[in-house]
């Protein structure tokens, strides 16, 4: 939609000594984002937009990312970054800009050090989302709008009060994010454990051959994977051992133990132990069951995510 951006644009703006928001709002707001603009541009003070409705894109860096209907769109002073609407289609975004150094500095109570350690963490990256996913983000916004547009007595006060919050939430989505990078790190050092148990389920699997796949010792691989998948690597494994025979169960007439051995049980008893274990029924019963193959199958689908998505 929007091409190499080779122009870089800088936009200052002012806000007034006796409060720490600037608020753009109303209809002038409305337009076509982007109409005849090919180039990025940043600001002097963190951006926060409050997408009424309109579809297109946020360009940051080279990162092109939808928005849509009902989008925040946080942009800290200095990140590059543009808004496009959809061709031929105007958008409806009010905009608040903050100025966090002084808040935090005249405000917080923090020393010096403190206080710069904060500011650093709220401008560490920008964010692009979605208010259903955020409601007291989305609230703490709305009040702000809300408070700078009617201006009704102790409005300065009120967004002080405002803005403790917005500071507090973003901290709070900051270690969310941060939480979510380093699970995302951990989850990459076992992928190697999970396609090998994706390819060699109907055979005897070691501990040992994965964390062989893994390059790491079995008793860091052992402590790393049940913090990552908050299971054993044994209930993995059996977990998809049972997926694959509830698909073999749906979609062959296969008989039991043709099942069993080709999901890497010994014996059909011990394939009935652990299917009844994990789905609470035992494998004729669910082949009988014709809404098993779309309930528990879905209840217990496997995914690298499980205990923390």
């Amino acid at each position: 939609m929007t091409r190499q951006k080779e122009k870089l644009e800088f936009r200052y703006y002012e806000i007034p000594e006796d409060r720490y928001v600037l608020a753009l709002l109303g209809e002038t707001w409305v337009r076509e984002y982007g109409d005849g603009i090919d180039y990025l541009h940043f600001h002097n003070y963190m951006e926060v937009g409050y997408c009424h409705y309109g579809t297109g894109e946020v360009v940051v860096g080279q990162d092109h990312l939808p928005f849509t209907d009902g989008m925040l769109m946080i942009v800290p002073p200095n990140l590059p970054h543009t808004t496009n609407s959809q061709e031929s289609s105007a958008s409806f975004w009010e905009w608040l800009y903050f100025d966090m150094g002084r808040f935090i500095t005249e405000n917080l109570d923090e020393d010096s050090l403190s206080a710069q350690a904060l500011l650093k963490c709220l401008n560490k990256c920008g964010y692009l989302l979605k208010r259903e996913d955020h409601p007291v983000m989305d609230i703490i916004l709305q009040s702000i709008i809300r408070e700078s547009s009617e201006r009704r007595p102790h409005y300065k006060e009120s967004l002080n009060g405002w803005l403790r919050l917005f500071i507090t939430e973003m901290l709070r989505l900051t270690e969310a994010e941060e939480e979510a990078r380093r699970r995302r790190q951990e989850t990459a050092m076992i992928e190697g454990a999970l396609e090998y148990v994706s390819l060699h389920y109907p055979e005897e699997i070691k501990i040992t051959q994965l964390a062989a796949a893994c390059s790491i010792s079995e008793s860091h691989f052992r402590r790393l994977f049940t913090k990552i998948m908050n299971m054993k690597p044994g209930e993995y494994i059996n977990l998809v051992r049972i997926q694959k025979a509830c698909e073999f169960l749906s979609k062959t007439q296969k008989s039991m133990e043709a099942i069993s051995q080709m999901c890497g049980y010994a014996s059909v008893s011990a394939f009935n132990r652990n299917f009844r274990r994990i789905l609470d029924t035992s494998p004729n019963q669910w082949k009988k069951a014709a809404e098993n193959h779309e309930g528990n199958l879905r209840n217990y689908k496997i995914s690298a995510q499980k205990g923390w998505d």
